[in-house]
């Protein structure tokens, strides 16, 4: 077994337990954390694919300012709703139950099987190409030129959105006034 192949395992393993954490977690604030680990190992995965500037911007948009956004939201919100939790539960009913047990295991597993009959089935082969040395350049003349029109009505629809996020988190004493 090579160093690539242990680095993937390791890093794929973060990122599936990480993500599973974020569904599983009894408190809001944990699952926010384990989103932003597992935004990590997800960089770590582009890095091992030599996608340099995505895991770059995986780090600055996911991990820096997605996780930031979501950390102010959960400040945000009422302390009542944050401190609730999950309700809990024993073993065997967490293993039976539809959002924690069988279901979403019997699901993901069906997903996987559908995805690797897929790839069977399409021969699809693995090349090793050498990585083009210039991503960062191609992806901004390519951003900046081809995709401008569409990455400005993104840019414009986030900003919406954050309006609307910071409107709906006021309370209605300083909305009348």
């Amino acid at each position: 077994m090579n160093l690539q192949l242990l680095a993937f395992l390791i890093l794929s393993l973060v990122t599936l337990g990480a993500a599973f954490k974020v569904i599983t977690a009894r408190y809001i604030t944990h699952a926010a954390l384990y989103l932003a680990l597992s935004f990590v190992g997800v960089a770590g995965l582009f890095l091992l694919l030599n996608a340099d500037f995505l895991a770059a911007v995986q780090l600055l948009v996911y991990v820096g300012a997605i996780t930031t956004m979501l950390i102010f939201a959960i400040m945000l919100s009422q302390v009542e709703e944050i401190r609730q939790g999950a309700p809990e539960i024993g073993f065997w009913q967490r293993l039976v139950s539809p959002r924690f047990g069988l279901v979403p295991l019997a699901v993901a597993v069906a997903l996987a099987a559908a995805l690797l009959q897929v790839l069977s089935t399409a021969g699809w082969k693995v090349t090793v190409t050498p990585p083009d040395p210039n991503t960062t350049r191609t992806i901004g003349q390519a951003m900046f030129t081809t995709y401008l029109i569409p990455f400005e009505v993104a840019s414009l629809v986030l900003l919406v959105a954050m309006i609307g996020a910071i409107v709906l988190t006021m309370k209605k004493e300083e909305r009348s006034k």
